[in-house]
């Protein structure tokens, strides 16, 4: 059973080193030590993972991963501190790439919606957005209310 699970590396040193969940609620979480935590979520689930890692000369290494957790036999993409890997919705590295979608997702938390119920589409979007240097979109709720509808539809 424990191959289900896609696992995510979660520690936190001081002035070093800090990956963290942004969001997403893991279906079971289990305490290394003081710093450091796995969290393990199901197939299909969202969740966003940040990188942060600096030396004494200061932020060596920043990175968002917006990933949706695999079900077995589906190809996956290597992520640090991710296993198996993940479907990856956005992928921002530097500072000002991540920062650009953090605040879309503390947008999205002040409109109201989950960023771990939003439709996994906006955030290739965003992700494609960023990339470009383009604006943003808004999430809409009539795009919530299809992303939602369609997962009700049997496949």
């Amino acid at each position: 059973m424990c191959e289900l699970f896609t696992r995510v590396e979660i520690a936190f040193y001081p002035e070093h080193l800090n990956h963290w969940l942004r969001f997403g609620t893991p279906d079971v979480e289990h305490r290394l030590d003081r710093r450091r935590a796995l969290a393990f979520f199901r197939p299909g689930r969202l969740f966003g993972y940040v990188r942060w890692s600096a030396n004494a000369y200061g932020t060596q290494a920043w990175r968002l991963s917006i990933v949706r957790s695999a079900s077995p036999g589906e190809d996956v993409r290597c992520i640090d501190g991710v296993a198996p890997g993940g479907i990856v919705l956005l992928f921002a590295v530097g500072k000002a790439r991540v920062e650009r979608a953090l605040q879309q997702i503390d947008v999205l938390e002040t409109d109201g919606f989950d960023p771990a119920e939003v439709s996994p589409a906006y955030f290739r979007h965003l992700h494609n957005r960023i990339a470009a240097g383009q604006p943003v979109r808004a999430y809409t709720s009539a795009q919530h209310a299809a992303h939602r509808a369609a997962q009700v539809v049997p496949k």
